[in-house]
């Protein structure tokens, strides 16, 4: 980074071989997660090497311009939010979406140079200052220590799932809500698994909301981040997304990607520790509940119930 008059410089550099991605190129999961439909849709028009070339290099700008945005790939950050498309010149243009909008500057500049089997990127934007930050503090009332807001902001999960056949429940095909709990419950698991070294044990949901419909064939984008820790609580923030709707008025195959993904679910998910993963304890910690109804089972370590387990 480097200061300048008119904010903060943020570079990200990222080099790549084609042979790293050749296999994974072939797999349409991989597709799907890593890169945008304007980004595909200019790939299928290339002839084999050169949509190789072509996927690895806008690969490398993406890992670059996360390094401008401050976080990863995964973390918080799906690939297929950062969009590099083509200007009518030639030259890569960054769209930012979801999660990855939130986070970036207005406006991110790339570069991307080939050599052979070699691929490198730049990505450059200016940040201006954004003012002071808010003061935060724990749920107990004590202000958050450095390595409490790194935490914070450091974890996150993601994951998609094209919902199957089977996982229909009720007439008209619709998929149960405790199916998108049960991805939650996997994210919820995945944040404590990286914050604690520990699955946690999943005390309760709260505000959860039900906003549209799930069938099978449609693709769902589920997040998860912390949003506040005491010594053995954790409090995480969920949503899931449809990206792909299953479209069989037009095919029994037919999809339809959308341009906005649609906001089908969303809550907030409580999980407790083991008295042994613990933070240390300070004179402003007050004895976490793990839950409204169950005040004494995490002092105790009692098992609640697993993040993993079927929610209902």
């Amino acid at each position: 980074m480097t200061d300048t008059a008119a904010g903060t410089l943020r570079i990200g550099v990222d080099v790549l071989d084609s042979a790293e991605l050749r296999r994974l190129l072939t797999r349409p999961w991989f597709l799907r997660l890593s890169y945008a439909p304007e980004e595909i849709g200019l790939a299928d028009r290339m002839g084999e090497e050169r949509r190789l070339e072509f996927l690895t290099g806008r690969f490398a700008a993406k890992e670059a311009v996360v390094k401008v945005l401050g976080t990863g790939l995964l973390r918080g950050v799906a690939p297929r939010d950062i969009c590099v498309d083509r200007a009518a010149g030639g030259a890569p243009v960054v769209t930012l979406r979801g999660r990855a909008a939130a986070l970036g500057p207005a406006a991110i500049e790339v570069s991307i140079t080939h050599k052979q089997n070699v691929v490198a990127a730049v990505a450059l934007a200016v940040v201006t200052p954004a003012g002071p930050p808010a003061r935060t503090i724990r749920e107990d009332g004590a202000p958050m220590s450095l390595a409490d807001t790194h935490q914070e902001a450091e974890a996150s999960a993601f994951l998609r799932v094209r919902i199957g056949q089977e996982d229909a429940h009720y007439g008209g095909g619709l998929v149960d809500g405790a199916h998108i709990l049960r991805l939650f419950g996997d994210l919820v698991t995945e944040i404590t698994a990286r914050t604690d070294q520990d699955e946690g044990l999943l005390a309760e949901y709260s505000g959860v909301r039900f906003l549209a419909p799930v069938r099978p064939g449609d693709y769902i984008e589920a997040r998860a981040r912390l949003v506040r820790a005491t010594r053995l609580r954790r409090v995480v923030e969920l949503e899931a997304h449809k990206v792909i709707e299953a479209s069989p008025a037009q095919g029994a195959s037919a999809v339809q990607v959308l341009a906005t993904p649609r906001l089908v679910c969303t809550a907030t998910a409580t999980t407790v520790i083991p008295m042994t993963r613990a933070r240390p304890a300070t004179a402003t910690d007050v004895p976490p509940t793990a839950g409204r109804n169950a005040p004494q089972a995490a002092a105790r370590d009692v098992p609640l119930s697993s993040t993993t387990a079927k929610e209902s």
